[in-house]
């Protein structure tokens, strides 16, 4: 056995040893990855619920979740082959994400906009266009990993409508979805547009909203009414007020996601703000 792989085995046990991550992201990683996630919890600190490092927190304080939450991240990034670097980089932006920086965003909550439970600790609102490829993949993952996951009762997910002029069609799409929801279908709706979203016309908008056994006049007349038109500009208005410069931007309890996208990042995140 040469020096390098001794090194990474004694890494390895006290790894298993004092990180105390028993997490399934944690399970069966290499000695250079459990090496790296070592690495992060002795090198980086809980932002909240323990005033030490990840490590230091699993041991002290067994009551405390946010350190067993970045643990399970930690090995699980580790194992997508993340950096200690990029990891600890990830923790920073996640810190940000869930509030210890800055007020919280005024965002509307409008009941016909929620998807999961309307009463729940967690609000998660999503600035999306019905036209943003970015949308269309990552708003349907999100809603699936929740549908498998306990946090579904958890948390509400807010639509906020914020049309980008740079997407062909992006304001009839957002009037569609609208007008959905002003008949009780919003996300039924929406999750249908992302679906179908490389064979998108505006006729087909009309199609759509019949498959789902809404009415066509009273589709087409709610797509035509100023009220829905001004629910989609207030809503644009409010975004960018909020900073909001690319869509899908996410907030959670109205705290500004920060970083790239990741939905097991994000289950994460809802799962410590439900704490």
């Amino acid at each position: 056995m040469n020096i390098r792989t001794t090194v990474l085995a004694i890494a390895a046990a006290i790894f298993c040893t004092n990180a105390q991550a028993q997490s399934p992201a944690c399970d069966g990683l290499s000695p250079e990855a459990k090496a790296v996630a070592q690495n992060v919890m002795d090198t980086a600190y809980s932002y909240a619920c323990c005033d030490d490092t990840i490590a230091a927190c699993l041991k002290s304080d067994p009551a405390c979740k946010l350190p067993k939450l970045l643990a399970s991240e930690a090995c699980r990034l580790a194992g997508a082959g993340k950096s200690a670097a990029d990891i600890k980089h990830i923790f920073d932006q996640r810190a940000m994400s869930m509030g210890s920086l800055g007020k919280a965003a005024v965002i509307e909550k409008r009941a016909e906009h929620l998807w999961g439970n309307p009463n729940a600790k967690v609000v998660v609102s999503i600035y999306l266009c019905g036209r943003c490829p970015y949308c269309s993949r990552h708003v349907p993952a999100l809603i699936e990993a929740l549908e498998k996951s306990p946090l579904k009762d958890k948390v509400a997910l807010n639509l906020r409508l914020f049309p980008i002029k740079s997407h062909d069609n992006s304001t009839p799409a957002a009037l569609g979805v609208e007008a959905a929801a002003q008949l009780g279908q919003a996300w039924p709706f929406l999750l249908k547009v992302y679906k179908n979203f490389d064979s998108y016309t505006n006729e087909n908008l009309v199609s759509w909203a019949r498959e789902l056994g809404l009415d066509e006049a009273s589709f087409r007349q709610k797509m035509q009414d100023s009220a829905v038109r001004d629910i989609v500009v207030n809503s644009k208005k409010e975004g960018l007020i909020n900073n909001v410069e690319s869509t899908p931007t996410f907030f959670i309890n109205g705290h500004k996601v920060q970083g790239t996208f990741d939905v097991q990042s994000m289950l994460s995140m809802i799962e410590e703000a439900a704490e």
